[in-house]
């Protein structure tokens, strides 16, 4: 047995360099090895070592909305005027065969043999002929005197009034009642006794805020 050792120790002291330098070469090699390993494994994550890598940005979910979210559509603030609409009468007696001016100078009255003011524009038709409201408005009151026959008054809004004297008895119409532009109010006559001598006529008033105006204002005569 001791001899045995012996020959062990002999062939390691003469062949202690070989081993040595055999250990040293399977150092590097294995260290070479792993080199080569992990160089792969890069290359297998970056196929390009040499191009950065880029990240994908991040995109909004709703990309094809160009608008800014915090843009929102304003009404339009722009003020309006408001516009006007000029009250135009249509011809309380559409053929009459006359027209009797209206004046606030005094003028004769035949029937009452004097000199008087007269507020209104008489319409001559022979009696019976339809008078017609001149606007939209409401039946204000319809009145009958022995001295100036049935009157009504229509009411226009915003003051406006027209007043329709000398008809006939018997009118159709109501206080309270919606009448438009057109409506028979009711015809022709010879009531007004305070102008009998004229013969058959409307006697026409217009009142703003309850002044009396001239009817001309509002009606086209050159109609007639």
């Amino acid at each position: 047995m001791k001899e045995t050792e012996n020959k062990f120790l002999n062939f390691m002291r003469k062949n202690a360099v070989y081993l040595i330098l055999t250990l040293c070469i399977l150092a590097i090699g294995t260290s070479v090895a792993l080199m080569l390993v992990n160089r792969q494994n890069q290359l297998d994550a970056n196929p390009n070592p040499d191009s950065p890598s880029i990240e994908s940005p991040d995109v909004p979910s709703d990309s094809t909305d160009d608008t800014p979210s915090d843009v929102v559509d304003k009404p339009d603030d722009t003020p309006t005027s408001p516009v006007d609409t000029p009250v135009v009468f249509v011809m309380p007696v559409e053929t009459p065969t006359t027209v009797g001016e209206y004046s606030e100078s005094m003028v004769w009255n035949s029937t009452l043999g004097r000199f008087s003011a007269h507020l209104a524009i008489d319409f001559f038709a022979n009696e019976g002929t339809d008078v017609l409201c001149v606007y939209d408005g409401v039946v204000k009151s319809v009145d009958s005197s022995l001295l100036k026959g049935t009157t009504i008054v229509i009411d226009h809004g915003d003051g406006l009034e027209t007043v329709y004297n000398s008809l006939a008895d018997g009118e159709s119409v109501f206080v309270g009642q919606a009448v438009s532009q057109g409506t028979k109010l009711g015809s022709v006559s010879v009531t007004n006794r305070q102008e009998a001598g004229d013969g058959a006529h409307l006697h026409f008033e217009v009142l703003e805020n309850g002044v009396n105006v001239d009817p001309s204002k509002y009606l086209v005569l050159d109609e007639k």
